[in-house]
């Protein structure tokens, strides 16, 4: 008896069965007021059956991981947007800068030039390797700056300027003589 059934049986408690016909679900709340009765055919039942299968989890689940990924991706678009337009104000910045530092070197220099002292050897930051080792002491020859005003004697006042000539004290500043000694 136990064999017939076995056979006859086939299917028994699998509500998926495709060759069941249609599936009725009654639901109903604990308090019995309200309920509902879904009619499911035959194939919404082969869809369910699918849907609750292990292969149906998978692909449910690669589903979700993959519009999860593209919705963090689409909402860092903005924010590398900003990023971006960022990072553009900064380079115009930092070009702004270049070109105010290289007319003002160009001022120094030409400043020297006209007080007549030779210009100092000036080099931009480069990246090439330094050829001194870390850590070694260099001396370096001191740089030739402006000489110090020399002190003199003081002078008695003038009581009369010459002609041509600034009297002291006017704010004139008188040309300094170059390295021959003309002024």
């Amino acid at each position: 008896m136990s064999e017939q059934r076995r056979q006859s049986g086939k299917g028994y408690g699998n509500i998926y069965t495709p060759h069941a016909g249609s599936m009725i679900i009654h639901v109903q709340r604990e308090s019995g007021l309200q309920n509902r009765t879904l009619v499911l055919t035959p194939r919404q039942v082969r869809l369910l059956r699918l849907a609750t299968s292990r292969y149906g989890l998978i692909a449910a689940t690669v589903i979700v991981g993959s519009w999860a990924f593209f919705a963090v991706q689409a909402a860092r678009v903005p924010l590398l947007r900003n990023r971006i337009v960022t990072m553009e104000q900064d380079a115009a910045r930092v070009d702004t800068l270049q070109q105010t530092v290289v007319e003002l070197q160009r001022r120094y220099e030409q400043v020297q030039r006209m007080m007549g002292v030779a210009p100092a050897v000036t080099a931009l930051p480069t990246d090439e390797p330094r050829s001194e080792p870390v850590g070694a002491t260099v001396e370096r020859a001191p740089s030739r700056a402006a000489p110090a005003p020399v002190q003199s004697a003081p002078t008695p006042p003038a009581t009369a300027p010459a002609q041509g000539s600034a009297p002291i004290g006017s704010g004139a500043v008188e040309p300094a003589p170059d390295s021959n000694g003309r002024t």
